[in-house]
């Protein structure tokens, strides 16, 4: 959380639960499904997603250990706006909505911290809204890498920032694209020395991204990528 130094620290406040594991690749829960549980991710890490009406998967953001995710239980909707997917082995420490409002009748400054945490997600969507009307594709991309990395990456002695091996798919279902052109633009940024990446991860220079960004090319991708990801 940006500032967070100042924040109410909303684990401080909660009692233990319990808790839950999941394998890589779990679902664990969905849009079919009623939403009744607030969830805190303990071990590992898990990605929300959404389904456009046109099919496609679109990723909300990726969560891991200490930051809370399904708040959308508090709605007490019949069905979950998105899906929770565990992309590593996962543990999670669960409340109910109801369970949660009782602490908060008791404690009010857990309602403040989680307020707090649900502002800052909003803050943050705004600003992803903002990147897909100003910024064209390739600076999309690369405002995104920053981003995981600046939540999910371990920065090195050098500077270089290491975090776990994204497909080009999850990629492009955070950017809003297709992952042949997510692999065009990849391979640019390779190639130009912002980053590098195998199975075993990706390894960036946020300020060689951020430079890059300043005069990254206005198109969307080259014409045969557009051809191969329409067609």
């Amino acid at each position: 959380m940006r500032n967070g130094e100042s924040c109410e620290d909303a684990l401080s406040y909660l009692p233990c639960s319990r808790i839950a594991a999941y394998r890589k690749g779990d679902i664990i829960y969905d849009h079919h499904q009623a939403s009744g549980f607030i969830y805190l991710v303990i071990d590992g890490k898990v990605k929300i997603s959404r389904i456009a009406d046109n099919g496609r998967q679109v990723i909300v953001d990726i969560f891991q250990p200490d930051e809370f995710f399904g708040e959308s239980a508090f709605l007490g909707l019949a069905e979950r706006p998105e899906q929770a997917i565990a992309i590593e082995d996962t543990r999670l420490m669960t409340w109910s909505a109801a369970d949660l409002e009782q602490h908060i009748l008791k404690e009010p400054r857990l309602g403040i911290a989680l307020l707090q945490v649900t502002v800052q997600r909003v803050l943050d969507s705004i600003y992803r809204i903002e990147s897909f009307s100003a910024d064209s594709i390739a600076q999309r991309l690369a405002r995104s890498l920053i981003r995981f990395s600046e939540r999910l990456g371990e920065e090195e002695q050098d500077g270089v920032v290491r975090m776990l091996p994204f497909t080009h798919e999850t990629l492009a279902q955070y950017v809003g694209t297709s992952r042949e052109i997510v692999t065009h633009w990849m391979a640019r940024l390779k190639r130009d020395g912002c980053i590098r990446y195998s199975r075993r991860g990706i390894m960036l220079s946020r300020e060689k991204l951020r430079n890059w960004m300043e005069s990254a090319p206005k198109d969307v991708a080259p014409p045969e990528v557009e051809s191969a990801a329409s067609g």
